[in-house]
């Protein structure tokens, strides 16, 4: 039985729609997302297995109807994996592999101003009886111009312009190799964030990227998800 259904059958009864948040994952499909992860995945299959598994957490929350998501890819360019979908019907069953359809360069940028026009379509049609707010999460295993054509100044200056609206957090988290880290472009992801200190994170495999995740998008709200 899957943990949906299991939730159904304990009668779990859902909380109010109280509030309205966003979750944009900006998924790296560079083609050193084929290297290797701790736990004999590459970092692509551990990607989709924390897309799916943290999908699958607030799809069966109590708090389920709170929440929306998006997913979105890149290598040099961007594409909408996931178009914005409420937790309710989010297919937490698709695959995330942020490959598919890339394996270029590494372009951040691309990656967040889709995300920002996602976010700003959410809040423009957000309802406006409730507080309503979009958490962008990047994830990436480099750093701008790795073999693609992305510019880091710009990077830093489109993620400024989105952390300029309060109702949009940027979180980021570097997928690395223990052992093989790269600090410059660690340094480059934790100074896209809105809080440097806890909005950014390394991860070297899926259950902590999930974590990451989940707390992120979660991150302002008294609640149990994972």
């Amino acid at each position: 039985m899957t943990e949906r259904a299991r939730t159904r059958d304990i009668g779990v009864v859902d909380a109010p729609h109280t509030f309205s948040q966003l979750g944009v994952l900006v998924l790296d499909g560079s083609g050193s997302m084929e290297n290797p992860a701790v736990g004999k995945l590459t970092k692509a299959e551990a990607v989709n297995n924390a897309v799916r598994e943290m999908l699958t957490r607030f799809s069966v929350s109590r708090h389920k109807r709170n929440f929306s998501f998006a997913v979105v890819t890149f290598d040099d360019e961007a594409a909408v994996h996931t178009p914005l979908t409420p937790a309710t019907e989010i297919d937490d069953n698709a695959d995330y592999d942020p490959l598919r359809n890339h394996g270029g360069g590494t372009s951040i940028a691309t990656g967040l101003a889709e995300a920002r026009r996602i976010a700003d379509e959410f809040l423009a049609t957000a309802p406006a009886d409730i507080p309503s707010s979009a958490v962008i999460v990047v994830m990436s295993d480099g750093r701008d111009g790795e073999g693609g054509v992305g510019d880091p100044a710009h990077t830093l200056r489109l993620a400024d312009e989105i952390k300029a609206n309060p109702a949009v957090t940027l979180c980021t988290t570097y997928f690395g190799i223990p052992g093989e880290g790269d600090t410059v472009a660690q340094d480059h992801l934790r100074a896209l964030a809105s809080n440097p200190a806890t909005g950014f994170k390394t991860v070297y495999d899926a259950e902590t990227l999930r974590k990451f995740f989940i707390a992120s998008v979660s991150a302002g709200h008294n609640m149990a998800i994972a």
